[in-house]
């Protein structure tokens, strides 16, 4: 991290509780409640599942959710971090002084590899899934527009996004 105020100046920008959920959003939760969900993949770190109440869900980019020492990995709730976003402030770890002791919200930046709950979940997931849908997503950020790839080629897939 050479300089994290850049980034602790914008983030207030992408906090949770600016949006809500879109209709798309509870459309996977009514797939959930019915029993036809597998997985929610998502590349969003804004936490809006988690408002729409979905539960069978792997942030492939990370969340606000929560955010994590650089140095000591110690994790709060990212509530603990929001006055300090707010003003354009870099918060630090009340557990440790280490010079890194920096609160960063667990979210991937670019170049970043994504966590680990996404490849555990992606190989439990694949021999499983009988429909892929794709809504909302590029599928230009790797390595989750890859997913199509991995899947059995009689899987059926649809994509449904503005481009």
């Amino acid at each position: 991290v050479d300089d994290p105020v850049p980034f602790f100046t914008f983030a207030k920008n992408l906090y949770p509780g600016t949006y809500s959920p879109t209709p798309a959003h509870y459309f996977i939760r009514a797939l959930e409640q019915r029993g036809k969900l597998l997985c929610n993949y998502t590349q969003n770190i804004d936490t809006l599942e988690n408002v729409a109440g979905i539960e069978r869900k792997v942030t492939c980019h990370g969340s606000f959710e929560t955010a994590s020492c650089l140095a000591c990995k110690h994790k709060v709730p990212c509530a603990a971090i929001h006055d300090d976003i707010f003003a354009s402030r870099v918060p630090t770890c009340p557990q440790c002084t280490h010079e890194l002791n920096i609160l960063k919200p667990d979210i991937v930046f670019f170049g970043e590899p994504l966590g680990e709950g996404f490849e555990r979940h992606i190989q439990d997931d694949l021999p499983q899934c009988d429909l892929l849908l794709v809504m909302g997503s590029s599928m230009r950020v790797q390595p989750v527009a890859t997913i199509p790839s991995m899947l059995a080629r009689d899987v059926p897939q649809i994509l449904i996004n503005r481009e």
